[in-house]
């Protein structure tokens, strides 16, 4: 799965640094807001009513319970294609679309970074099992 996210960067930067990090759920240095290394995982649920990780914070939303993340390699890129056109491109893999990325976007929905993100573009992209069952089930 492909996904092309714009970035309202000339709006996200009008933001302070504290709100940024607040909205993200994570400092700028990749620390986690509890003040955990960006290597190790914070426990959430050590923070209930979250006034450390806000509920609304976009790591908290994309995976409540980060000792069990989604079952999805991810990974971003930035672009840029001028001033006005700049934001990441996303990638993920995962066996099932219901159990990773669907099931994080539904998470994602009403997180404090949505109106700073616009999806402009992306897809879904399928690759067969490896052998030639998929072959013979195509003809």
């Amino acid at each position: 799965m492909i996904r092309i996210i714009r970035l309202a960067t000339d709006f996200w930067d009008r933001e302070s640094l504290h709100e940024q990090e607040r909205i993200i759920g994570r400092r700028r240095d990749g620390r986690w807001l509890d003040g955990s290394p960006s290597d190790e995982q914070p426990v959430f649920a050590a923070d209930p009513h979250g006034k450390t990780t806000p509920f609304d914070a976009h790591v908290r939303r994309a995976a409540p319970d980060r000792r069990r993340p989604p079952p999805m390699v991810r990974r971003s890129y930035n672009y840029h294609q001028g001033t006005e056109d700049q934001g990441l491109i996303f990638s993920c893999f995962q066996r099932d679309l219901d159990k990773g990325f669907e099931a994080v976007q539904h998470r994602l929905q009403g997180e404090a970074m949505t109106k700073y993100t616009l999806t402009v573009g992306g897809g879904y992209f399928f690759v067969p099992p490896p052998g030639d069952a998929w072959l013979a089930a195509a003809t």
